[in-house]
């Protein structure tokens, strides 16, 4: 039997991730999580909200609650997959990744809690090495309109004075104006 990589909270593999519009929803998976991790401070136990222990009881794992790093790891999996022209960029993000995840590790066998700063400057470094992936799929419409209807959530996470900068590489400068009347009508749409 050929071995095949299994994945408990990604629904992409390493086949389905290079079709279609599934490199941007990869990308709206990872960021969904660092939004979800920006809010632990609100949780009773932030440090196993945002990173839980390692997986060991499989297949039943997925019964447990899982960390948003942890799921983040697992996303990015998937990236040399999904962007296989972008290796530095993909070594980056794990290295960034690892540590924090060995960091927050570190500190949960501690028993130390980490300040909320010093969480979402971890998670706000994440998001820079995110960057590069974002720009490569700034074709892709549904990736636009979801950083535009998580707007808040992005500008808490990326410092609100470069999310337009971020915006300004994904779209020419003329288009910015169309585009937003194009994801009107598509969310008008939605809402059938």
């Amino acid at each position: 039997m050929p071995y095949s990589d299994i994945y408990l909270y990604s629904p992409l593999s390493i086949k389905t991730v290079q079709e279609g519009h599934n490199r941007a929803l990869l990308l709206q998976f990872i960021l969904s999580e660092l939004f979800h991790a920006m809010d632990a401070e609100k949780r009773e136990d932030p440090l196993e909200f945002v990173f839980s222990s390692p997986a060991c009881f499989f297949p039943n794992d997925w019964s447990y609650d899982v960390g948003c790093l942890n799921k983040i790891g697992e996303h990015a999996e998937l990236l040399p997959h999904a962007f296989p022209k972008l290796q530095e960029s993909i070594h980056t993000f794990r290295t960034c990744l690892d540590i924090s995840l060995a960091d927050v590790y570190t500190r949960k066998k501690l028993r130390e809690t980490i300040p909320t700063e010093e969480m979402q400057e971890k998670l706000h470094e994440l998001y820079l090495h995110l960057k590069p992936f974002l720009i490569a799929c700034k074709e892709d419409k549904d990736l636009l309109l979801f950083l535009l209807k998580n707007k808040e959530e992005m500008e808490e996470l990326t410092h609100p004075d470069t999310f337009p900068s971020l915006l300004a590489k994904m779209v020419p400068e003329g288009d910015l104006l169309n585009l937003g009347l194009n994801i009107c009508n598509r969310s008008d749409s939605f809402a059938l």
